[in-house]
């Protein structure tokens, strides 16, 4: 959780500082991707810690087939930001 926080920290100053340098949607294309990939992604990451939240306070019950679960999505998160980030800051 900690880690997606910090990520909610970071992808905010990298979005204001763009935003501030005149970097928004309609920039080019690079910046049209660039703003949905990262944001679609920051979504995901935010309902991800929404249900590692609500699993945590929920820990009481051991429902296994919840962890299972959310750990998957956030798994899945994972693995769409390590696509995403030669993509976006590497190869650009």
């Amino acid at each position: 959780m900690i880690g997606g926080l910090l990520f909610i920290l970071l992808k905010s100053i990298e979005y204001y500082t763009k935003i501030a340098s005149g970097f928004v949607l309609d920039t080019n294309t690079f910046f049209t991707f660039y703003w949905l990939l990262t944001g679609f992604h920051l979504i995901h990451v935010i309902v991800g810690l929404v249900i590692l939240f609500v699993l945590n306070r929920n820990l009481k019950t051991k429902a296994i087939e919840d962890v299972e679960a959310s750990a998957a999505f956030w798994h899945m998160c994972d693995l769409i930001w390590l696509l995403l980030f030669p993509v976006l800051y590497l190869i650009f």
